[in-house]
């Protein structure tokens, strides 16, 4: 095989459906899985948005020879200690059929935390993001996916002017509402 995203419309295209998925696995699926009891822990959410991510973009990916890989130690992150829990990535065959990373398509952190004290790992993950784009040079699409469980307004945990995550990350976000007491999952730009 060989990959097919050859062209700048390919890849917009490539792009485009995988961040519609990631946004809509978030505001469906996975406040569905969540309010159904699937979710429990950080491990049960990244088998969650791995399982949906790949239903949804399953025959983008056949087409495109796009992988999801989790706890990816390939690429850039193969020599350090950080490493994204998800990434999306395009592969490439060589002639013997073995495949590798081509390139990341884009890197999804995901953090399941409750109590407010908790907010310093999910602080932690950001700080990863940053780390990927300004120390490996990792120019994707970042998502952080956080599920918090602790009352909280609608907010970004990233500063709006940052300008590291302008145009590179988007926020996933989960959290109760302080008055209704109910769990709502949003999404936040940059």
């Amino acid at each position: 095989g060989y990959s097919y995203l050859v062209t700048d419309g390919d890849r917009e295209y490539v792009l485009k459906q995988i961040d519609d998925a990631v946004r809509d696995v978030w505001g469906t699926d996975i406040a569905s899985d969540y309010q159904h009891c699937w979710i429990w822990t950080e491990d049960s959410l990244k088998n969650a948005m791995y399982h949906h991510l790949r239903d949804r973009l399953m025959a983008m990916m056949e087409q495109y020879d796009v992988r999801i890989f989790t706890e990816f130690t390939g690429d850039v992150f193969g020599e350090n200690y950080k490493r994204p829990d998800m990434v999306i990535a395009e592969i490439e065959y060589d002639d013997t059929g073995a495949y590798s990373v081509k390139e990341c398509l884009c890197v999804i952190e995901l953090k399941y935390k409750v109590g407010f004290h908790s907010h310093y790992a999910v602080l932690d993950d950001y700080k990863k993001l940053r780390y990927y784009y300004e120390d490996l040079k990792v120019d994707c699409p970042m998502y952080m996916a956080t599920i918090w469980e602790y009352e909280d307004n609608e907010t970004t945990w990233v500063r709006k002017n940052a300008a590291w995550a302008k145009d590179r990350v988007t926020e996933l976000n989960a959290s109760y509402d302080r008055e209704s007491k109910e769990m709502r999952f949003y999404i936040g730009e940059h």
